[in-house]
């Protein structure tokens, strides 16, 4: 079932856009959980495939693969390929690459023109040192989390964008209230 998204993603897409815009090339998303970052994030992959972009999707353990994978196809991505052992659905020549950090760390990483880093707040040396590769520069590389509190978040990324945040998801009825 392909998932409409809901104001308060479009809105935390476009203050994206427009960090992205200004010259930023690192901005980190906060979004509570729940928010729907998957969702948004497949919304920004089919913006950029509308530009010809190739994206690689960083996710921090290869149990999440498979869901995002499903969450993509959900959404009408099934350009996707897999980095990872023998997974049924790799294909170096898909240009949206989901990925865990640790295949990226042994593999040669893919061209691509647009990195989405989930759960970013986990800081992985390998990650925060690929950005820093002077191939890497000029990529940016959107950080999506619901804890952007990690000590040295602020040497990786460049601009913190603080979507809907819990009370206002309640209020409004998308996320159940605390018991």
């Amino acid at each position: 079932m392909r998932y409409v998204l809901h104001l308060y993603q479009i809105e935390a897409e476009a203050m994206l856009r427009r960090s992205l815009l200004a010259g930023r090339k690192r901005p980190m998303l906060q979004a509570v959980t729940g928010f729907g970052k998957t969702i948004l994030a497949a919304s920004i992959i089919e913006a950029a495939r509308a530009r010809d972009k190739r994206v690689i999707f960083c996710v921090p353990a290869i149990s999440l693969i498979d869901q995002t994978v499903e969450k993509f196809a959900s959404q009408g991505i099934h350009c996707v390929g897999v980095m990872q052992g023998q997974h049924p659905a790799t294909d170096a020549r898909q240009p949206v690459q989901v990925a865990s950090v640790q295949t990226l760390q042994r593999r040669r990483i893919p061209a691509a023109d647009l990195v989405l880093i989930d759960e970013a707040h986990l800081r992985f040396r390998f990650v925060s040192n690929w950005m820093r590769m002077q191939d890497w520069q000029a990529v940016p590389f959107i950080g999506l989390s619901a804890t952007p509190w990690s000590k040295g978040l602020g040497k990786d990324y460049d601009d913190l964008i603080v979507a809907a945040r819990m009370p206002e998801l309640i209020d409004r009825g998308f996320l159940a209230p605390f018991r």
